[in-house]
C-alpha cells in the first residue's frame, strides 16, 4: 500500500493525473484537529487517535504502508501547516519506546513493515537555507518512519511532480 498526503486543491491535484486507485490518498486540507498530545494512541488506544474525524486511524495507515509520499507548498524549508498537522497525527506509528537507529535513539516502531520509502515534494520559491532545512527535516523524518529510504524533491510548480509518480 501506498499513503500519498498532499496540501493540494482539487484542480491542482486533478493536473497530476495520479489513479486513485495506486494510493491511499489523504487531502490534508480536510477538517481535522490538530494532535492534542494525549498520547492516547500510545497507551489507551493504541495506534487508534482519540479525535474521532477522518486521520483516526492515520497512524495505523501510515504505519502499514509501504511508501509514503508528501506534497507540501515549502513553508520556510518545512511543510504546509496542513500536511505537519497529517504527520503530528501519525504518532502512532511508533511506541513510546526507544531504540538505536543509524546512531540515534528513536522510537520503536509499532507496525513491521520493512523496506518502506519516504518521498517528498515540497513546491514553491526556495532560499538557500529553506533547501538545507528541507533536506534535514526529511532526514530526520526517513528516521523517525523508519524508512529505508529517503528522497526530497524541491521544485517550483506542481505539475513537475506528475512524472515522478508514474
Amino acid at each position: 500500500m501506498k499513503v500519498l498526503v498532499h496540501d493540494l486543491n482539487e484542480q491542482d491535484f486533478a493536473l497530476l493525473g495520479i489513479a486513485e486507485n495506486d494510493f491511499e490518498i489523504i487531502n490534508a486540507n480536510g477538517p481535522f484537529a490538530p494532535c492534542m498530545g494525549c498520547f492516547y494512541c500510545w497507551l489507551k488506544t493504541p495506534g487508534i487517535c482519540k479525535i474521532s474525524d477522518g486521520l483516526r486511524n492515520i497512524g495505523s495507515l501510515m504505519g502499514n504502508s509501504k511508501e509514503i509520499i508528501l506534497i507540501s507548498q515549502n513553508c520556510y524549508g518545512g511543510y504546509s501547516e496542513p500536511v505537519k498537522k497529517v504527520i503530528d497525527r501519525s504518532i502512532s506509528t511508533s511506541l513510546p519506546f526507544f531504540t538505536y537507529r543509524s546512531g540515534t535513539m528513536r522510537h520503536r516502531r509499532r507496525y513491521n513493515v520493512d523496506q518502506k520509502r519516504l518521498t517528498v515534494f515540497l513546491y514553491g520559491d526556495f532560499l538557500e537555507t529553506e533547501k538545507i532545512t528541507a533536506q534535514l527535516i526529511v532526514e530526520a523524518n526517513q528516521s523517525n518512519m523508519d524508512c529505508h529510504e529517503g528522497n526530497l524533491h524541491m521544485i517550483k510548480y506542481i505539475n513537475e511532480i506528475g512524472g515522478f509518480l508514474k
